[in-house]
C-alpha cells in the first residue's frame, strides 16, 4: 500500500485533508474534556450533601451520648437521638448516588462527544484513504511490471470522458496491442493517482 502520491501537488491535498481529519478529531477531543470537566463541578451538591449528613450524624451521636447520662429518661433520649444519625446517614449515602451519577454522566457524555466525532473521520477520511493506499500500492506494482495492466485498470476505472482523449476506441486499441494508446491509458491511470509514470 502506498499512502501519498508522488506529485508535489497531489501530496499536499492529502497532507491537508489529513491534517484537517486530525483537527476534527482533537477539536471534539479538547471540546469532550472541557465538557467533562463541566459536568464534574455538578459534583458540589453531592459533596454539600455528604458533609451536611456526617455533621448531622456526628451532632445526633454526641447529642445521643449526652442524653444517655440524664437520669430516668436519658437511655430513651439517647434511642429517640440515635435514630437520628440514621438521617444524616440517608443523606450521606444520597450524596455519594448524586456523586456517581454526576460520574458518570460525564464519563457518558464525553464518551459520545469523541465517538460522534469519530463518525465522519471513519465513514468518509479513512475510507477514502485506504482506498487510495490500495489502488496507489498495485499501480507501483504495476507500473514496474509494464503499462499493460495500468492501461487495463484505467479502461476500467477512469470515466469514459477522460477514455475518449486517447482515441474513439481505446478499449479496442488496447485489445489490439496498440502501444501509443497503452502509454496514454497508463500515463493517465498514473496521474488519476497522482503518481509519476516512471
Amino acid at each position: 500500500m502506498r499512502f501519498y502520491a508522488e506529485r508535489p501537488i497531489r501530496v499536499a491535498g492529502q497532507l491537508l485533508f489529513d491534517l484537517v481529519a486530525i483537527g476534527w478529531v482533537a477539536a471534539f477531543w479538547w471540546l469532550a474534556d472541557r465538557t467533562e470537566a463541566a459536568v464534574l463541578e455538578l459534583r458540589a451538591p453531592g459533596h454539600r450533601m455528604i458533609e451536611a449528613g456526617g455533621g448531622l450524624r456526628t451532632t445526633f451521636t454526641d447529642a445521643a451520648r449526652t442524653a444517655s447520662d440524664v437520669p430516668f429518661v436519658g437511655d430513651d433520649l439517647a434511642g429517640a437521638l440515635g435514630r437520628g444519625t440514621s438521617a444524616g446517614d440517608v443523606l450521606v449515602d444520597a450524596g455519594g448516588r448524586v456523586l456517581e451519577v454526576i460520574d458518570l454522566t460525564a464519563g457518558a457524555v464525553s464518551v459520545a462527544i469523541v465517538a460522534l466525532s469519530l463518525i465522519p473521520v471513519l465513514a468518509v477520511w479513512l475510507p477514502r484513504r485506504i482506498r487510495y493506499a490500495r489502488a496507489a500500492g498495485q499501480a507501483v506494482a504495476m507500473r514496474a511490471q509494464g503499462p499493460d495492466l495500468l492501461a487495463l485498470r484505467a479502461l476500467t476505472e477512469l470515466p469514459h470522458r477522460r477514455l475518449k482523449r486517447v482515441g474513439r476506441e481505446p478499449a479496442m486499441a488496447w485489445r489490439e496491442g496498440d502501444s501509443e494508446v497503452i502509454a496514454q491509458l497508463a500515463g493517465m491511470r498514473l496521474a488519476s493517482l497522482g503518481l509519476r509514470v516512471s
